[in-house]
């Protein structure tokens, strides 16, 4: 298997991990091209010369993974230069180390118009899609071939059960009757966002609900509830942008205020 389909086989598990490239050498070094994979254990797929440069790349893209910034390194290979590290190969070396990240993992509870037209709208922003719902015939492949996991069952805990959640995980709360009982089985749980969407009347009485039932103040004000934009939208399509604009803005810790009025602020 090439290196470049190692990098594909580790993207389809979707997790974190590094690619070390050498940009240049200069003089006497181990490798003057290479391509290294590096995952967060430190495990790693091809080489970029091996030795003691290798091993500091090694330590510096396990630390770039945890910090998941990409960043270039450089080293000299002379052990009598000054910062030059205990080589003699005299030469010197620099490596950009990219951190590829996991895809955000999407969630959808809720098989329906607006589960379909947010899945629709999410393959196209490269999202990793997972489908729940307690009706087969909305939950399946057919209707949902971008999704790379579907889960159906008439028990509607039992299907997402199935479904692996973390601090990447998106979970978008819209099904036909089991809005409040997914949110209180998902509400404790480590993800990056909880949404459900419903009128402000519903969302009231439902986040009332489970604070009466003991649910912490800290877990329920994560839940964004009603979940969207407010852009005054109607059909599914309007609906799943409203959403996925809500998710991108949280994602990507911005306003979510116009451009418009931001550039006027600033100038």
């Amino acid at each position: 298997m090439t290196i470049f389909e190692e990098i594909v086989q580790l993207q389809k598990k979707n997790i974190c991990f590094a690619v070390a490239t050498i940009l240049s050498s200069k003089g006497s070094t181990p490798r003057n091209i290479g391509k290294m994979i590096v995952e967060g254990d430190g495990r790693i797929k091809g080489t970029i010369g091996g030795g003691l440069a290798e091993s500091f790349v090694i330590k510096e893209a396990i630390e770039a993974i945890k910090n998941k910034q990409s960043k270039t390194v450089e080293y000299t290979l002379n052990s009598d230069a000054k910062d030059g590290i205990k080589m003699y190969c005299g030469g010197s070396l620099s490596v950009f180390i990219e951190v590829i990240p996991p895809r955000p993992r999407l969630v959808i509870v809720g098989a329906g118009h607006i589960g379909q037209a947010v899945a629709r709208l999410a393959a196209t922003l490269d999202y990793q899609i997972v489908v729940v719902d307690d009706r087969v015939e909305f939950a399946n492949k057919e209707l949902y071939p971008m999704a790379e996991e579907v889960y159906a069952n008439p028990d509607i805990l039992k299907a997402i059960d199935e479904v692996h959640m973390d601090a990447n995980t998106y979970i978008l709360i819209f099904t036909k009757d089991s809005d409040e009982t997914v949110l209180r089985y998902v509400i404790n749980k480590e993800l990056a966002f909880l949404g459900m969407i419903g009128s402000g009347r519903k969302v009231i009485k439902t986040l009332t609900k489970l604070k009466e039932e003991g649910i912490s103040e800290e877990a329920i004000d994560k839940v964004q509830a009603p979940l969207g934009l407010d852009i005054g939208a109607e059909t599914p399509e309007e609906i799943a942008i409203s959403i996925i604009g809500e998710v991108m803005k949280f994602k990507n810790g911005t306003s979510g205020n116009s451009l418009k009025e931001i550039k006027i602020k600033n100038i």
